[in-house]
């Protein structure tokens, strides 16, 4: 007599199934249905969902009353300008012409007419903006909003149907941490972000070549899509040819867009250059940061953060092959940049977004510890300011509660039903969130402004240079600021509690609370 088993996806497990009222039971675990539970589960994320394009839209709105476009600030100027520079076969990575294009743009810049703010991305992404180059800048802008947006949102789908849970939860998530906090600046962590999403999705297909494919794109923010690739790469055979033939790839379009000597200056120059910038800056969220707010040397600083990437680049393979044995194996692309986000040398607010993916993968799919862990990882990432300086207002923080809670009273795994202490749990995780930078600040006293400097701009043709030079003049950045240090208390919190998580999956059985991802419908097959 055959007996009905499901599939797993990722490591060809099989685990007994029973028929129980239309459904399948595990004889070991909850029931399932094979369609979404209840229809207050939608009509709540299909309420978040409104929300978030309401708050987005009005938003926009006021940034186009007073840009004339939907972007602000100095980003998406300077990476026209750098695709501008490379139309004109100069340096990108130069003080000039970056420097006379930005401030010869609408709204392009606002820094003293001495500074200029960097591109400091790889060669070949710059070839993307050389196109947009080609565009008037107002129409540039609206099109690469576009695409942010889109890519936002395309996020939000994939993730929820990877993890099984509502897609209005990840929606809230990512309100500030992905388009009020970066896509409205026009910046690239979305798009990455998605390549990260879709590699998972790729991978519960079975589709390597996709994968890989993914991978390499979401290195446009290169220490992102670093560490999926390297997963990809040692875990994942049948992706190293096609990760092998896309980085020649990419190698030959920086050389082409650059030469050979202008490419290798990206690795040699700009990069250490912008990380030196970055060290005080106290929207950083990198071990170098830190041990630059303790007073250790620069050069120190510098060396802590890189070797503390590298680590958790080996640790981040570690992680995501425990997950995925334990899970799914999109765990192989969503769990490296995560741990990737601990420690380091440059890392904004804004690359924050990485960890998104993989929190919600642990609130669908993995045991109530580690679902509560990634609980409070979302918590902190939805909740973290995104202003100057990471400031708190009563508005912005009125926001960032609403975002967090929104997503952990809706991300409850589909066969479940939404309960008094989802909603109380995710209520008190956001509210800690927000309120520990608040309650810290009344406690301590304000930090001494010892990283401020009145320098001028420096002789040096290097943006990085010119750009950390500005970075030490306003005390915006330079000051360091008690709640901006104390908000990112919680996300290293996170962060740790999330890869404490799945090493420990390596170790201890914390097996999945729901069937494969991907098709809320158990795989069945029949077996002999």
């Amino acid at each position: 007599m055959p007996t009905v088993t499901e599939a797993s996806m990722t490591w060809g497990l099989t685990v007994p199934l029973e028929p129980v009222d239309g459904r399948w039971r595990r004889r070991d675990g909850p029931v399932y249905n094979a369609s979404m539970t209840g229809n207050g589960r939608a009509i709540l994320s299909a309420i978040l969902w409104a929300a978030c394009i309401f708050i987005v839209s009005e938003h926009a709105a006021g940034v186009v009353r007073t840009n004339g476009v939907p972007i602000s600030g100095n980003d998406f100027p300077a990476f026209y300008c750098a695709g501008d520079a490379v139309l004109q076969h100069a340096n990108p990575y130069a003080v000039e012409p970056l420097r006379s294009c930005e401030h010869a743009l609408p709204h392009g810049s606002d820094l003293p007419a001495q500074y200029v703010t960097p591109a400091p991305l790889p060669p070949y992404v710059l070839d993307l903006f050389a196109l947009l180059a080609e565009l008037p800048y107002r129409l540039a802008a609206w099109l690469w909003f576009g695409v942010l947006l889109a890519a936002c949102a395309w996020l939000a789908v994939t993730v929820a149907r990877v993890a099984q849970l509502p897609s209005g939860a990840v929606a809230s998530a990512l309100v500030l941490s992905a388009v009020l906090g970066s896509a409205v600046f026009g910046q690239i962590p979305p798009l990455a972000t998605l390549f990260i999403a879709l590699c998972g999705a790729a991978l519960l297909r079975g589709d390597d070549a996709l994968a890989a494919v993914c991978a390499a794109a979401a290195t446009i923010e290169p220490h992102l899509g670093l560490p999926v690739a390297l997963a990809l790469f040692i875990l994942r055979p049948a992706t190293r040819a096609w990760l092998a033939g896309i980085a020649l790839a990419c190698a030959a379009l920086s050389m082409l867009a650059l030469s050979p000597h202008g490419a290798l200056a990206y690795v040699t120059s700009a990069l250490p250059s912008q990380a030196r910038a970055e060290l005080f800056s106290s929207d950083q969220f990198s071990l170098a940061h830190v041990l630059a707010f303790v007073h250790l040397p620069a050069s120190i600083a510098l060396l802590g953060g890189t070797l503390s990437y590298l680590l958790m680049l080996v640790l981040g393979v570690f992680a995501a092959n425990s997950s995925a044995r334990r899970l799914d194996v999109a765990a192989i692309a969503y769990v490296p940049p995560a741990v990737a986000l601990f420690g380091g040398v440059f890392l904004h607010q804004i690359q924050l977004v990485a960890a998104v993916p993989v929190a919600f993968l642990f609130i669908g799919r993995a045991a109530p510890l580690a679902s509560w862990a990634a609980r409070f990882l979302v918590a902190a990432i939805a909740a973290t300011p995104f202003t100057l300086a990471m400031e708190h207002r009563p508005l912005l923080d009125v926001l960032a509660l609403f975002c967090a809670t929104g997503a952990l009273v809706d991300a409850v795994p589909f066969g479940e039903g939404i309960d008094f202490t989802h909603a109380l749990g995710g209520f008190l995780l956001a509210a800690t969130c927000v309120a520990l930078p608040l309650a810290v600040q009344q406690m301590l006293p304000p930090l001494a402004p010892s990283h401020v400097s009145q320098t001028s701009a420096p002789a040096t043709n290097d943006a990085g240079d010119n750009w950390g030079a500005y970075l030490r003049s306003d005390p915006r950045y330079a000051t360091p600021q008690i709640d901006a240090e104390a908000s990112k208390l919680p996300v290293w919190l996170g962060l740790a509690a999330l890869l404490a998580s799945a090493l420990g999956m390596g170790v201890t059985r914390l097996g999945p609370r729901t069937q494969p991802a991907w098709d809320p419908r158990p795989r069945i097959h029949l077996s002999p």
